[in-house]
């Protein structure tokens, strides 16, 4: 059985390694479909990527799903938070660079323990605090960008959507915490929900740019198959997987690494230029958020392990008696 253990634990740092690598590829690759085929259609693009997810998920847990008025409020929630975030995410990117767009949307880290202080009414720990403060220096400095700060808006779009990103993951943990249901039930309609927002969402205000839209079959199925099936259907799955095997600090700090590497990507095939400001609010903003997710759990980890931990045998004692 510990060998077993062993082994998920491993799959499960493959896989969301793996994830960690779509997303950040995910950030260059939705750039380019926003500016080449989508620019009018961001809803369309989140769309196709949420509705395939949502069959794929379906097709794995068909076994493990029921519906009911309970888990349609849950899912609606969380959908809604979810459409919201990657709305603004993908419009966001319209206007501002890819690693930008990576390491604005990471600051959602930083911001969850603050919202989940309004939920449970829990004190972050000083870490946290001085975590945000080094994220808000960090995209301070990404945003004097070398033409003058034009990427601006997109940031601050962006740093909305990761508000409703930190808010999903609040709603997400409450749930799951108070045994309302569980992961698999919570994370298949949350997504269900968002693909037919999304839809929704298109077909009202988007249908009139169809008939504009230039597809180019050789520039943007292959682009699609990863943001669509890598960097959603397998990632919600391998995320699902993960997190039953691996520990929150582990997640999120492997997720985190989706930021570098989309900036990374991004300079490396000359979509952005390697600037001074990018490279160090960029660390900056990892820094804060290894600082927000590793010191609390360490310290929780550290005070499960004093609390278990037997008193020593009095020897002395036993010696003398």
């Amino acid at each position: 059985m510990k060998e077993n253990g062993k082994k998920q634990h491993l799959i499960g740092l493959i896989m969301l390694s793996t994830v960690a690598i779509f997303w950040g590829a995910g950030f260059v690759l939705n750039a380019q479909l926003l500016d080449k085929t989508f620019y009018d259609t961001p809803s369309l693009l989140n769309a196709l990527r949420f509705a395939i997810a949502t069959a794929c998920l379906a097709a794995v847990f068909n076994k493990k799903l029921r519906f009911n008025k309970h888990i349609l409020l849950y899912g609606s929630v969380g959908g809604a938070l979810l459409f919201v975030g990657f709305m603004l995410q993908l419009v966001g990117m319209k206007y501002t660079s890819p690693s930008h767009s990576g390491f604005f949307t990471a600051f959602y880290v930083v911001l969850t323990p603050f919202i989940a202080w309004m939920v449970y009414r829990r004190h972050p720990h000083w870490s946290v605090f001085v975590g945000a403060a080094l994220a808000i220096s960090g995209l301070l400095i990404l945003n004097i960008s070398g033409d003058g700060g034009a990427s601006w808006k997109g940031d601050v779009i962006i740093l909305v959507s990761a508000a409703a990103f930190a808010a999903q993951i609040v709603w997400t943990d409450y749930l799951l915490k108070k045994g309302k249901t569980d992961y698999v039930q919570l994370t298949f309609w949350q997504i269900a929900f968002a693909a037919a927002l999304f839809v929704l969402y298109t077909l009202i205000f988007e249908s009139k740019h169809y008939s504009s839209m230039h597809f180019d079959a050789g520039y943007d199925i292959w682009r699609l198959a990863i943001v669509v099936l890598g960097g959603t259907a397998f990632a919600y799955y391998a995320q699902t997987y993960a997190q039953i095997h691996l520990t929150p600090s582990e997640t999120s700090l492997i997720m985190a690494c989706e930021s570098p590497i989309g900036a990374f990507i991004s300079m490396t095939i000359g979509l952005e230029p390697f600037l001074w400001q990018t490279i160090a609010g960029g660390c900056m903003v990892i820094a804060a958020v290894i600082l927000v997710e590793l010191v609390p759990n360490l310290r929780r980890k550290r005070t499960a392990q004093t609390a278990v931990q037997p008193p020593p045998d009095d020897e002395t004692t036993d010696d003398n008696g």
